[in-house]
């Protein structure tokens, strides 16, 4: 009756008679067979069975390459190859085709160009300068202020009164 560990080393039986097993699976398959006498018999079977596919089988010779050289030689020296074609980017390509630091330079500076261009940025609006004058008045209760940008040409003049409302000029 086999037992669990013919069911565990019943699959490496084979590999164990061709030499396939490692150390480890080896020493653990080998010590089964020799305490267990049914997969024991299973290697002998294996064993003989090996020995006889060894020996029918035929020794095969080696193949006779006497007229294959030649003819591929002929072969070689009467075909006309076909003319290669360029890919249309190598004429772009072909300036810096040996030069690695270029090639690597020019891709550098192009990726910092791409980068400072498509970077995202905050519009920046400039306001016309603009000057602020006080101008004293002669009644101590009246403020004059004149607001005048040169690049308009505009002035704008403000009268304040405490007394009265506002007034624009």
């Amino acid at each position: 009756m086999p037992s669990l560990g013919c069911l565990w080393n019943r699959p490496r039986l084979e590999r164990l008679v061709d030499g396939a097993l490692g150390p480890r699976a080896g020493r653990v398959t080998a010590s089964h067979v020799a305490r267990c006498p049914h997969c024991g018999g299973l290697v002998e079977q294996l064993t003989r069975l090996r020995l006889l596919i060894r020996s029918s089988a035929p020794d095969v010779a080696d193949p006779d390459w006497v007229g294959f050289w030649p003819a591929v030689r002929v072969r070689i020296a009467s075909e006309v190859p076909r003319p290669a074609r360029e890919s249309w980017w190598l004429p772009f390509w072909k300036p810096v085709w040996g030069h690695p630091r270029v090639a690597l330079g020019s891709l550098m500076v192009s990726t910092l160009v791409a980068a400072l261009v498509l970077w995202p940025s905050a519009q920046v609006t400039l306001a016309a300068p603009v000057v602020v004058q006080d101008v004293s008045s002669a009644d101590p209760n009246r403020s004059v202020m004149v607001y005048s940008s040169p690049d308009d040409g505009v002035t704008v003049i403000w009268v304040f009164n405490p007394g009265d409302q506002d007034e624009q000029s």
